[in-house]
């Protein structure tokens, strides 16, 4: 595993994600507010995003 940052304009959802958090999306984003950024984006080695997709959004 390689942990590296990239730029947002890198990182691609994935098309055929099955869930739909678009309800989740403020919290998550009140969570990282209060208590800062604690788990990264995981993407393949193409960008393309295995965990993550609330985060990203």
């Amino acid at each position: 595993m390689k942990v590296e940052a990239k730029s947002i304009d890198e990182i691609k959802p994935y098309e055929n994600n099955p869930r739909d958090n678009d309800d989740a999306v403020d919290a998550v984003a009140n969570s990282i507010k209060e208590f800062g950024w604690q788990q990264p984006i995981v993407v393949d080695n193409e960008g393309v995003i295995i965990a993550g997709h609330t985060r990203l959004r």
